[in-house]
């Protein structure tokens, strides 16, 4: 069986505390890399000396930013500089098991048509002890929606909020051509795994596997920690808001999505090989909320056909948070059509 050469891209910032754990994890693995790349982003403690005190059956090989590049560049830099088959994303905080390479490396080797792969991840506090809580729990990537990923909605449901983890992830260095440059012009939470991901899904060429293949560290300093607020956390539109609210407030975070999906939509256009008609459900998502930010500065009389058109396409039910009952799509139907 022809091994695949894994090259793992690994971003540091300040990262003394946690660094040499994390690469003892690596230096563990029951299949070796075929290098580290470490691009450290001005580091003003003493990463790079540990870094450079461990012994490893490989390259290790180290590139500092001065100035910083900040975390999307740096990670993008890294990658640029990887060799390798296959590239793994690699935080300076986490512990990865030692069967990590292993795993994702036999299953890309078996599934050539993925380009992405991504893992499960177990929460783990500052001392690696198990917060009793897995990642995909975190961002409500359940059974159900593993189904719905299988069948091939991968884009949609990353189109509710991105549920790939970068330091879960894995791709081919064929794909690098595709995914670079990242983009930071899009959106701030939108960054490099979510891009990664996306971009994958256009073509139904990521996949999962459920397995927790890395402790996930949460700790105060770390700069991106597991979250589940965008799916969680929303302000309750009450009846009575629905009719005294400023037309303003209401369309705001339809606009908010609107304008975001047609950045995603132009960058994709603009910077790789994929065309208009490759991009449905993203077009499909900028135009319903194109269209329910503009339906409540009509007259009533004109919102009617356009909103149970677009009901009856599904995009209610598509694009609703989640979560959502059918008597909350229907008021936000009713909604649109009389406030």
């Amino acid at each position: 069986m022809n091994v695949p050469t894994i090259s793992i891209a690994l971003c540091t910032y300040n990262g003394s505390k946690y660094i040499k754990t994390q690469i003892e994890s690596l230096i563990n693995q029951t299949l070796k890399p075929s290098e580290i790349v470490i691009c450290d982003d001005n580091s003003s403690d003493n990463t790079l000396e540990i870094i450079r005190s461990i012994n490893a059956p490989f390259p290790i090989r180290i590139y500092e930013n001065k100035p910083a590049l900040r975390t999307v560049k740096n990670f993008e830099r890294a990658v640029s500089l990887c060799t390798g088959d296959l590239i793994m994303l690699c935080d300076q905080d986490d512990f990865w098991v030692p069967t990590k390479l292993e795993v994702m490396g036999k299953y890309m080797l078996e599934h050539p048509k993925t380009n992405v792969l991504f893992s499960n991840a177990l929460l783990v506090d500052e001392n690696l002890n198990s917060l009793g809580k897995k990642m995909w729990e975190t961002v409500n990537l359940e059974e159900h929606t593993l189904q719905r990923w299988r069948n091939g909605h991968s884009t949609e449901i990353l189109m509710a909020g991105n549920r790939v983890t970068g330091c879960t992830m894995c791709f081919r260095r064929s794909f690098v051509s595709e995914i670079v440059p990242f983009p930071t012009q899009i959106d701030k939470d939108f960054i490099h795994d979510g891009w990664i991901a996306m971009l994958a899904s256009i073509t139904n060429s990521i996949d999962f596997i459920n397995e927790d293949l890395i402790w996930y560290r949460q700790h105060s300093a770390q700069q991106v920690g597991a979250k589940n607020d965008e799916f969680t956390h929303r302000e309750k539109v009450t009846l009575k808001n629905r009719f005294t609210r400023p037309k303003t407030e209401k369309v705001e975070p339809f606009l908010e999505k609107a304008v975001f999906y047609k950045k995603i939509i132009d960058y994709i256009l603009e910077n790789t090989t994929h065309k208009i008609d490759e991009l449905v459900p993203l077009t499909r998502a900028f135009e319903h909320y194109n269209l329910r930010a503009k339906l409540p500065f009509r007259p009533r009389y004109t919102r009617f056909i356009p909103a149970i058109l677009n009901y009856c396409k599904g995009n209610y039910h598509k694009y609703g948070h989640v979560g959502s009952s059918q008597i909350g799509i229907l008021q936000a139907l009713i909604g649109d059509i009389v406030e």
